[in-house]
């Protein structure tokens, strides 16, 4: 019987499952209200972002991006409120909303083969 090796990148199997599941739930926020992608990257900053640069870096590129496209959103989302009745376009809502899934998802692919993603489209509040 073979001992399980460590995923490349990582110090071990559950920083990589950590990686992994910042990206994997960052999604599933974004998918399920809009704009709460950001909560599983920052509990990995706050958690594990002091015991692995590897989740740090996750974490924070996942943040940044999350943050900024929550901020889209709800600019989004209050202009189209606002100006519905005078032509707004309405797949304007369908693009800030599959954006960040699609982002998310890419990362968490790479999360999982040992590389550092940098998200695109992102502005950087956390450092």
């Amino acid at each position: 019987m073979t001992e399980p090796t460590t995923p490349p990148g990582y110090a071990d199997t559950e920083e990589r499952n950590w990686a992994v599941l910042t990206h994997v739930l960052a999604a599933v926020g974004v998918f399920f209200s809009g704009m709460a992608g950001w909560v599983m990257p920052l509990v990995t900053y706050a958690t594990k972002g002091n015991q692995s640069p590897t989740l740090r870096a996750h974490a924070v590129s996942a943040l940044n991006f999350n943050i900024t496209w929550a901020a889209i959103d709800l600019v989004v989302v209050v202009l189209s409120n606002c100006l519905g009745l005078f032509g707004f376009p309405g797949w304007l809502l369908y693009v800030v909303f599959v954006v960040p899934i699609v982002f998310n998802v890419i990362a968490a692919v790479k999360a999982n083969d040992g590389v550092q993603y940098r998200h695109p489209l992102s502005y950087p509040v956390v450092k």
